[in-house]
């Protein structure tokens, strides 16, 4: 009995000297990788997220995953400097045992030091288990949003097509309009002769993409003066392409008799050069790697006016003038003039600086273009609302034209039907408000450059749609996966700040968001086949 007494008493007191003084286990001494990690200790699911690493030292947060919308987070850290690792939080800390640590994993079993000891000294023990979860690294591309290439190409004298007419440039001047128009008197009843049509084309020097939006440009001059190379034309043009856009710069037919009609069929004109234009551009498309069906055109003035038309006016909805000159043969329609191409192309967005249209029912309920205006408040020239033309010219413009619905009438008529658009008015600004004279831009062009390129990238990037319902998230809410819609795109990846996904799937968005964060954030990044990205951030709001 002395014996076996004597036995006990030796293994008990190796129990208590392996237990004061650890057997010194192999250990892989390795930092973590920062990011986030699943696993479990014990039976509890969690999912910890490694923010700081340094020498032997991974320190972040984690939070148990149970099937709740929001949890509190817990503060962590593991030194893997000792020989048994030591984990410590508020509701895990002790030491662990036949652990393994590396880059992407770590395992073993945890001693639970703030645990109840069982049976004098032995403490509860559970395994510990965790994999780095893998990310999908993406760099998103700034085109379209910035000047990512910084030399632009220009092709110039395009011939596009051919067309009877006066003229198709002129110097612009800053002569009055009437001098203007009494200088071109003698030339405008000369017989019209057939006229070459030409385009200048811009696009990054250095681009090999070839699935690029098409952005035509119109310049204005009362369909009367004006050229392609004129300086706010070709500043946009080539701020643009700088984004990444082919832009074309255009030509078209210029000149009128002092009569109603032909000033009315000056505008026709240009209308239908700038389809041919068109035709033209999609004909070509694949060598200039240019998408025929996102198409966005833009103009100054009269090549505002020319923009809306294009976009917007049909066969059927011509003036009356116009289509009886064509039922009489001695006018054709709007898509068979200047050359015979037959490529389609489709309109998805105009830049109207400060133009306007004679018809607000041109822009039908089932034409879903987007529309950017921008026009100064106290245009003489062309009407910010509804009126003549041209208010200075000693009462001419009543007798030449008729009265144009402005920028304000057509936002007010887009808005009704329920088309993206947005309507910058220059306060107490007058016709062409970025130049001091016509040769000479000013501040007002870096305005104008930043609304149409933004207004442009807008229609060329993805969207996101998210209810907003969503983003407010009850304490006591199950997990539920938000939904949410990616519109002219795909979704790429979901990130969250004050919070973390419970899945790996890049695209998933069911979140567990932590109770006490200060700021929580939704990020869902898209791209689609123009190479436009776009990040939609959502800010999150707990309510009790």
């Amino acid at each position: 009995m002395t014996h076996f007494i004597r036995i006990c008493s030796f293994w008990f007191s190796l129990l208590i000297l392996l237990q004061v003084f650890p057997v010194q286990s192999a250990v892989q001494s390795k930092s973590l990788t920062k990011g986030i990690y699943d696993g479990k200790i014990g039976n509890d699911q969690l999912i910890l997220l490694v923010d700081t690493t340094f020498n032997d030292m991974a320190k972040g947060q984690f939070v148990l995953s149970r099937g709740k919308g929001v949890e509190e987070s817990h503060a962590f850290s593991l030194n893997t400097a000792e020989s048994r690792p030591v984990f410590q939080s508020d509701l895990y800390l002790g030491k662990m045992k036949s652990s393994n640590i590396d880059a992407s994993t770590f395992n073993g079993t945890l001693t639970l030091m703030n645990k109840k000891r069982r049976f004098l000294f032995w403490r509860p023990k559970v395994d510990l288990s965790f994999v780095l979860r893998p990310e999908v690294e993406i760099k998103p591309s700034e085109r379209y949003q910035k000047e990512v290439f910084s030399n632009v190409e220009v092709k110039s004298d395009l011939l596009y097509g051919k067309a009877k007419g006066l003229w198709t440039s002129s110097p612009y001047s800053d002569d009055p309009y009437i001098t203007t128009l009494s200088k071109g008197l003698v030339k405008s009843f000369n017989d019209p002769k057939l006229l070459d049509l030409k385009l200048d084309v811009y696009y990054p020097k250095t681009d090999v993409f070839k699935n690029r939006p098409l952005v035509m440009l119109i310049h204005g001059g009362a369909f009367y003066i004006g050229s392609k190379e004129s300086a706010a034309e070709r500043s946009l043009a080539t701020s643009l392409a700088k984004r990444g856009y082919l832009v074309a710069s255009i030509d078209y037919r210029l000149g009128f008799k002092l009569s109603p009609g032909d000033v009315e069929l000056s505008a026709y004109r240009a209308v239908q050069d700038a389809h041919a234009a068109l035709r033209f551009l999609a004909h070509n498309a694949k060598g200039l790697g240019i998408n025929p069906d996102q198409v966005y055109v833009g103009g100054t003035s009269a090549g505002a006016v020319a923009s809306l038309a294009v976009a917007f006016m049909d066969n059927d909805e011509r003036p009356e003038r116009i289509k009886q000159a064509t039922k009489e043969g001695w006018l054709t329609r709007i898509e068979e003039s200047g050359n015979k191409y037959t490529e389609s192309f489709t309109i998805k967005a105009v830049a109207n600086m400060w133009g306007a249209v004679s018809d607000l029912n041109v822009i039908d309920k089932d034409q879903k273009i987007s529309v950017l205006s921008i026009h100064g408040t106290a245009d003489g020239i062309v009407p910010y609302e509804y009126d003549h033309p041209f208010q200075n010219s000693l009462m001419v413009n009543r007798l030449l034209m008729d009265k144009m619905y402005g920028s304000k009438p057509i936002h007010d008529r887009l808005q009704m039907l329920g088309n993206r658009n947005r309507l910058v008015s220059l306060r107490d600004m007058g016709h062409e408000p970025e130049l001091d004279n016509y040769k000479t831009l000013n501040q007002w062009m870096d305005t104008i450059t930043y609304n149409v390129s933004k207004f442009f990238y807008e229609e060329t990037a993805p969207s996101v749609m998210l209810p907003p319902s969503q983003l407010t998230v009850p304490e006591s809410s199950p997990l539920k996966t938000l939904y949410y819609e990616v519109n002219n795109g795909t979704p790429v990846q979901v990130k969250v700040t004050g919070g973390v996904k419970t899945s790996a799937n890049p695209t998933d968005a069911t979140i567990i968001w932590f109770r006490n964060s200060e700021r929580r954030q939704l990020k869902i990044v898209s791209s689609n086949k123009f190479d436009a990205w776009n990040e939609a951030v959502f800010p999150v709001f707990i309510s009790k």
